[in-house]
């Protein structure tokens, strides 16, 4: 999973159905669009922390054990936005941790013979409490999983003669922080330039992924590994080399973060060759590459720059906020270079990878009910046309200038994607055919005024759900404190 990674800064066709830009070259990502599945409808949350929670947890925020709506607070407002003064509700309380009672992926998996390690950016844990910490969630191996949002720096530093990422974390990855040496560029195919600087992050991160794939193969168990980037997220800070090379081919504003993409795509490139040989010995008798399925996503949509022809940016409820690269990648099981239509969400990944499993542990659904659906049939026969559900989405707070109290459906409706969406400040409605419309510019529900009944009608169904866990958050009137609900037609 990497961080605010947009829908088209990749450079596979597949994914972001031909309309990338060529600023961006990511030839990793590209091999696994080539040799795999690419979905064309992923979504995610629209910010960091409650996309990790509902992966985390197959859940929306709206279940107790996940009521992680945003990063921080809900209220976050900001000009040019709704200031607190001018708004005409206030956002609830939420959490900013998966509850220590939820059944975690990793806890499931572990459940059905899985060991499990976690990699990188983790954000939803440790909040004042240890009990959501990775290892207490599930986790067998931690390195660098925290309540940390982002990375204070890319580079490692010199510190009372010790190389260390300053800040980072709780410290894990400072034993792979020393300078690049001449045998470190050589195996990597790094430029001899870059011997003696100090280590980029991206790099330490594949440094620890190598030492994690190569434990958990040599053990006689199969094993989930979240390999969750700091990359892209600011600061955008990209290896020198890579920078320079993007420099070559588009302009200086954008280069250095199409090097910080390329040193995400290398971090993918060194995943797929431990795979080929896990204890890097140069034998590959050892391999584990067909046994193993990779998938490859983003936490939500692109914050630098643009996302077209996606409309808006990370944070936001349009489709550039929503909207993510997704790509599966399994050697003989999924069918080279295909494409998938199907609707997908972060929460289906539970379900998805507890099937291919095996299920013969689900977690029991009156204590930990899961929202998301599979999609493993998916992989190994693309062209099924199963319809997926209704996905939803429920913001009851302000999140700066990009986000107000709204509710969402996209929804497939006689073979065409359309979007509702419901503004409390505004106490309006819009639709958006996004079949014909990708970049959401028309607004057609004066036009279409049954089919947006009847996507509000299942809004309602779904806010309405009768479960002892189903407790979503509404926004608070000003007069009484009372949560509003939404005004269905």
């Amino acid at each position: 999973m990497i961080d605010d990674l947009g829908w088209n800064q990749i450079s596979a066709r597949q994914a972001t159905m031909g309309t990338h830009t060529g600023s961006f070259i990511t030839p990793n990502i590209e091999k696994i669009a080539d040799q795999g599945l690419s979905f064309t409808y992923a979504y995610t949350q629209p910010n960091c922390a409650p996309s990790r929670a509902a992966m985390l947890s197959g859940q929306y925020p709206a279940r107790i054990n996940n009521s992680v709506y945003v990063v921080g607070n809900l209220n976050r407002n900001k000009k040019p936005g709704i200031t607190k003064e001018e708004a005409n509700f206030t956002g609830p309380s939420q959490s900013e941790d998966v509850a220590s009672s939820a059944i975690t992926i990793a806890e499931a998996l572990k459940k059905n013979g899985y060991n499990t390690a976690h990699i990188g950016k983790y954000h939803v844990g440790g909040h004042g409490t240890d009990k959501t910490m990775p290892k207490n969630q599930g986790f067998d191996i931690n390195i660098g999983g925290y309540s940390q949002g982002h990375q204070p720096t890319c580079f490692s530093k010199k510190i009372n003669d010790s190389w260390q990422f300053a800040r980072l974390g709780q410290g894990d990855f400072d034993r792979f922080a020393k300078p690049y040496t001449e045998a470190y560029v050589e195996q990597y195919g790094i430029p001899k330039s870059q011997v003696g600087k100090p280590k980029h992050v991206c790099d330490a991160l594949a440094d620890a992924m190598e030492e994690t794939v190569d434990t958990l193969s040599a053990k006689n168990k199969p094993f989930y590994l979240q390999l969750h980037a700091y990359a892209v997220h600011g600061p955008v800070q990209s290896r020198p080399d890579l920078k320079e090379s993007a420099q070559k081919r588009i302009n200086s504003k954008n280069s250095n973060l199409a090097g910080f993409i390329s040193g995400m795509d290398a971090v993918l490139g060194r995943l797929l060759d431990s795979l080929e040989d896990p204890n890097g010995d140069k034998d590959k008798s050892d391999s584990i590459a067909e046994n193993t399925l990779i998938i490859f996503t983003s936490d939500n949509g692109g914050t630098h720059g643009d996302n077209l022809p996606l409309r808006g940016v990370k944070g936001m409820f349009t489709e550039g906020g929503i909207r993510v690269p997704l790509i599966a990648y399994w050697p003989g099981i999924i069918p080279a270079s295909t494409v998938s239509t199907r609707m997908v969400h972060g929460i289906d990944f539970y379900p998805t990878l507890l099937e291919i499993a095996g299920n013969s542990w689900l977690p029991p659904a009156k204590k930990h009910p899961l929202d998301g659906e599979s999609f493993a049939q998916f992989l190994r026969n693309p062209k099924l046309t199963d319809k997926r559900s209704p996905i939803f989405y429920l913001f009851p707070g302000y999140m700066d200038i990009r986000a107000q109290p709204c509710i969402v459906a996209i929804d497939e409706i006689e073979n065409k994607r359309y979007k509702l969406l419901y503004y409390y400040e505004a106490n309006a409605w819009e639709l958006y055919n996004l079949t014909d419309d990708i970049g959401e510019d028309r607004n057609i529900i004066k036009k279409n005024p049954k089919l947006a009944t009847n996507l509000s009608n299942r809004i309602q169904d779904w806010l309405g759900q009768k479960h002892p866990t189903w407790k979503p958050k509404f926004p608070l009137s000003k007069k009484d404190g009372k949560p509003v609900l939404p005004k269905f037609l």
